[in-house]
């Protein structure tokens, strides 16, 4: 498994670079950039992806499996350009894979998916506020206000939960288990992806405010919505395509230049990018030092 990884580790660089590769950079000619703020919003970016981390310490801890925080960055930073391969396996499974003296890589896994569901179900409930607040997009809110709901019952109600396993199995032949997450892992673990959602929202800001000005803060829950909207992509790597989109529709919604939002789009991917880069080189640096 770790020889596997390592090889997917390397794939996923080469991923990351392909992408990068085919970013059109003339489009941010069009951009002008307050580089204080920008600063600060990667500082703040990275803050967010500690946090993270600590996120994923914490949901271990939920099941009695115990690691330091130094062992938390390393195996939540090393695999984090799995997500340029596609599919979301990798994601899952190579934090898993990176714990140290635990050979049970299904159990991690399925903690690994759990703290990762409960993410984007908090993700997708933040996002009902931007979509509310835009004029444009109020007609989708009932949209994402059933689907957070429904996934909300799926992931916490055990006859609900049941219910979908059952029906899965009898339309497709094959079993499927969903994790079923108690209201002590919830409540437990919720307050730390809040927070964490909460410094890359006010970093996304940040960004905003380098290019735009001062703008509404309603504006900076884009980046919750297009992240979670990108992580419903089984197929695109990263959610690319699928973030960018959101961002740039949203923007335009809200009475941006289309040119410039979907310039726009493109540097807080790369701006993102950055933050996964600090974070993968601080894994690298901590994992060299045991």
């Amino acid at each position: 498994m770790k020889t596997i990884l390592r090889v997917f580790l390397y794939v996923s660089i080469l991923a990351l670079l392909f992408y990068l590769i085919r970013i059109d950079y003339v489009a941010f000619e069009k951009i002008h950039i307050n580089y204080y703020l920008a600063a600060i919003s990667v500082v703040l970016l990275y803050l967010g992806f500690i946090f993270s981390a600590i996120s994923w310490k914490k949901i271990l801890n939920l099941h009695d499996v115990n690691i330091t925080t130094k062992q938390a960055i390393v195996s939540h930073g090393m695999p984090t350009f799995t997500k340029y391969i596609p599919g979301r396996v990798w994601t899952i499974l190579g934090r898993a894979a990176l714990i140290p003296n635990n050979n049970n890589i299904k159990l991690l896994s399925f903690i690994s998916l759990k703290e990762q569901l409960i993410y984007l179900n908090l993700g997708l409930i933040i996002s009902i506020y931007p979509v509310i607040s835009t004029p444009g997009l109020k007609r989708y809110s009932v949209l994402l206000i059933l689907l957070s709901f429904f996934m909300l019952l799926t992931l916490y109600l055990k006859s609900l939960h049941k219910l979908i396993e059952k029906t899965w199995n009898k339309l497709f032949h094959r079993k499927i288990e969903l994790p079923l997450i108690t209201k002590k892992e919830f409540i437990s673990i919720s307050l730390y992806i809040l927070t964490y959602w909460l410094i890359w929202t006010m970093a996304f800001y940040l960004l905003l405010c380098s290019v735009f000005g001062q703008i509404p803060i309603y504006y900076s829950f884009a980046f919750p919505l297009s992240v979670s909207l990108g992580l419903m992509s089984l197929v695109l790597p990263g959610g690319i395509g699928i973030r960018e989109g959101a961002i740039t529709l949203f923007l335009i919604t809200n009475g941006i230049q289309p040119a410039l939002a979907a310039s726009f789009s493109v540097l807080s991917r790369l701006w993102f990018i950055v933050g996964e880069s600090l974070i993968f080189s601080t894994s690298l640096f901590l994992r060299k030092r045991n």
